[in-house]
């Protein structure tokens, strides 16, 4: 089979091979920020729920559209220094009160 790739078929050819690539990179990047941060300097320390169904919140205010997740009793996770309104930061657009978890480790938070 030959292929013939001049003019329009080349510029269809390329913009979906950078579409791919887009969509790729953007799904890496939902999966990092899903997981939280990994750099020692973002991550300050580790904390666990200490309620069933405690909400991370995309932002640090309580809002019922701005839920994101839930974490179960005991659910630890990466957790920064950041704290506003009452709601610590776990990661990019994840935070949650800090009347519903525990610091685990003994650095301060």
């Amino acid at each position: 089979m030959k292929l013939k790739l001049t003019g329009k078929r080349t510029v269809i050819a390329i913009a979906l091979v950078a579409g791919v690539g887009v969509l790729y990179v953007q799904g890496k990047d939902e999966q990092h920020t899903k997981q939280g941060p990994t750099s020692t300097e973002t991550v300050a320390c580790r904390i666990a729920s200490t309620e069933d169904g405690v909400r991370v919140r995309s932002a640090p205010v309580v809002d019922p559209a701005n839920v994101v997740d839930e974490l179960a009793r005991g659910e630890e996770s990466d957790a920064s220094k950041v704290v506003q309104n009452g709601f610590r930061q776990l990661s990019a657009g994840r935070w949650v009160s800090v009347d519903f978890i525990r610091p685990l480790d003994a650095k301060k938070c």
